[in-house]
């Protein structure tokens, strides 16, 4: 099947602090150097550091196919993708984010799906974790998730996602609700579904996820509220809340357990 004739926006919001630079560089040369062709890149990296910004500035003056975004008011990683979302162009919309790599072929191998499954809104992929760089196991997920998926863990990793745009913008993108920070994803797939919108995992693995030092991910607890007013809201717009209730209420409760339990009941689920 023929499918380089479709655009690929490919957006990533950064907010990257570090003065070595080497995570983004691996995550924006896997990106350029897909097998995939036919793409855009667009970077929103509002607040980024001095060092960061020469290297987007000096990658994107060598590669036309950048585009970077900055509008100097865009801080949260939803307003970053909107911004990113708004200029794209493409007929399918990538995610990527500052410390991951996609494979080479992961592009080509999503659009050539979507293209046979035209039933199918968006798709990920099993992915390869990593932890301060090095292996620490393997995520792998569903092919259809359904609603009920979403109850435990979210059946999708965000950075791996390739969405058809008009899915994207039927329910209007990125919630920049306050209530959605750090859980932007979890509450746009959970709109999609309820919105009547399929997605599906590659069963391969295409992706290198960058797993936080911590077993709690440095989240602080009014992060976790906003993912369990997420989880209410979503739940009960799907109308499963009645079976959903215990793991609305999960983010809060694994803030409570010690991280080093935590980490070990982690490493278990790999």
């Amino acid at each position: 099947m023929n499918t380089g004739g479709l655009l690929v926006s490919v957006l990533m919001g950064t907010y990257y602090r570090s003065e070595d630079t080497t995570a983004l560089q691996r995550s924006v040369t896997s990106i350029l150097e897909q097998s995939y062709r036919r793409i855009e890149f667009l970077i929103c990296d509002d607040g980024s550091s001095p060092e960061a910004i020469r290297y987007l500035d000096h990658v994107a003056a060598k590669d036309s196919r950048i585009l970077l975004v900055r509008p100097g008011d865009a801080f949260s990683l939803p307003q970053k993708l909107n911004r990113c979302l708004r200029e794209a162009k493409g007929t399918y919309i990538a995610r990527m984010d500052d410390d991951d790599a996609s494979h080479p072929n992961r592009l080509e191998e999503q659009v050539a799906y979507l293209e046979r499954n035209r039933e199918i809104s968006f798709a990920g992929c099993n992915v390869a974790l990593y932890r301060n760089r090095e292996y620490a196991g393997m995520w792998r997920f569903p092919e259809f998730p359904a609603v009920q998926d979403f109850f435990f863990r979210q059946p999708f990793v965000h950075p791996t996602l390739l969405f058809r745009r008009t899915a994207l913008e039927s329910v209007g993108g990125y919630s920049e609700d306050q209530h959605c920070v750090l859980c932007e994803d979890y509450d746009l797939l959970l709109r999609l579904y309820a919105a009547g919108f399929q997605g599906a995992n590659l069963q391969e693995n295409l992706f290198d996820y960058s797993l936080p030092m911590t077993a709690k991910g440095g989240r602080k607890m009014r992060h976790r509220w906003n993912e369990a007013v997420t989880r209410y809201r979503r739940f009960r717009e799907l109308n499963v809340l009645h079976a959903a209730w215990p793991y609305v209420v999960k983010p809060i409760l694994v803030g409570l357990i010690p991280g080093r339990i935590l980490q070990k009941i982690k490493e278990r689920d790999r």
